[in-house]
């Protein structure tokens, strides 16, 4: 009884921590402001015990920042500056994870990746968090499979410590023709890996993250 009343809980939590994150994706919840437990509490009909648990989660995502005696706030989004600089880190380390992980590659990493591009043919794209959701993380997964199958765990983890695609899909949503062409870019890097051209998936890696930042810097412009 004790082990259902517990899953249950993490049930509730995992929804809660998922109804606050598309609030502040959606921007529903303004960047930079106050996030009110009461009023949260108040707008999800629960009590104050899965809002804080959330918050704790969002504050590791680093979509929430929590102040001594002032309480939690929603992080800025990105500024022009910042999303240059973000830019600047992926296009250091990334095209050489891809180069590596080519050159590693196994029949094992091979399925892994097109199970991947599998699930991305499946995603429906939209304007809004939920409807672009599993873009957002099918987009993660993608980036950091290739880090997982470089094999250098210690870039791996300086990449997922960046949350760079929540920042990223939180400063709006790109529309769904452009959704559609980041998937196809995908696409043309898992071929030059399987073909196992090292050369040709660092260039397919380069090109995305390209037309990434291109496709990203409108609309860090427009809300700053």
């Amino acid at each position: 009884m004790a082990v259902k009343k517990e899953k249950t809980r993490q049930v509730l939590t995992d929804e809660i921590y998922e109804s606050i994150k598309s609030l502040l994706m959606d921007h529903d919840i303004q960047p930079g402001d106050r996030v009110s437990i009461d009023d949260l509490a108040r707008r999800l009909k629960v009590s104050q015990t899965p809002i804080r648990e959330a918050l704790a989660r969002l504050e590791s995502d680093e979509l929430v920042v929590r102040k001594p005696l002032a309480g939690y706030s929603a992080t800025p989004i990105l500024t022009p500056s910042q999303l240059v600089e973000l830019y600047e880190f992926r296009f250091l380390v990334e095209p050489r994870a891809v180069e590596n992980a080519t050159k590693v590659l196994t029949s094992e990493g091979i399925e892994q990746l097109k199970a991947e591009l599998a699930e991305g043919k499946k995603i429906h794209t939209g304007s809004t968090y939920s409807t672009y959701r599993q873009l957002s993380e099918h987009d993660a997964r993608f980036h950091q499979l290739i880090f997982k199958l470089a094999r250098n765990g210690f870039i791996e983890s300086a990449f997922l410590k960046s949350h760079c695609h929540l920042h990223l899909f939180r400063l709006s949503p790109t529309s769904p023709s452009a959704q559609q062409k980041a998937l196809r870019e995908h696409g043309v890097i898992v071929k030059a890996m399987i073909a196992k051209d090292p050369k040709v998936a660092r260039a397919a890696m380069v090109s995305h993250l390209e037309g990434s930042r291109d496709r990203m810097l409108p609309y860090v412009f427009t809300t700053n």
